[in-house]
């Protein structure tokens, strides 16, 4: 376990890499009503949260690979849950960039999900040979 959580980290700060490089471009290139100032933080959010699930997602199936699905339900139900409330408290507290905010939030939230779903096929499939 020790070894794929590793180099999830690895490809994962990889992935983080590029996207803040391109979303750094955006902020420079695009009218700042599309991409909100708070693009790093939001990335750091996604970085920092998709560690501490996967972690807690290799921790809970350990072991016990038919803990997997509740788990996995279970992780996506509290992202979920988090986000909309990270969403709804930025949006009040900083209206004038609300709508920037949510454009950079679920973009940052559609490529971690991508990335973190082809990791979790990979593993399926992995363990099914």
């Amino acid at each position: 376990m020790k070894e794929a959580f590793q180099k999830f980290i690895k490809n994962l700060v990889l992935f983080t890499l590029i996207i803040a490089a391109f979303q750094f471009l955006a902020s420079i290139k695009l009218d700042p009503k599309w991409i909100s100032s708070s693009w790093p933080f939001v990335i750091l959010f996604f970085l920092s949260f998709t560690i501490l699930m996967h972690r807690y997602l290799l921790k809970s199936t350990e072991g016990n690979p038919k803990k997997f699905v509740f788990a996995f339900l279970m992780i996506t139900t509290v992202k979920i849950l988090l986000y909309l409330a990270v969403i709804l408290v930025y949006t009040i507290l900083n209206r004038a960039d609300a709508i920037a905010f949510i454009i950079v939030f679920f973009v940052n939230y559609f490529l971690f999900t991508a990335f973190e779903l082809t990791v979790i096929m990979k593993m399926l499939n992995q363990a099914k040979s």
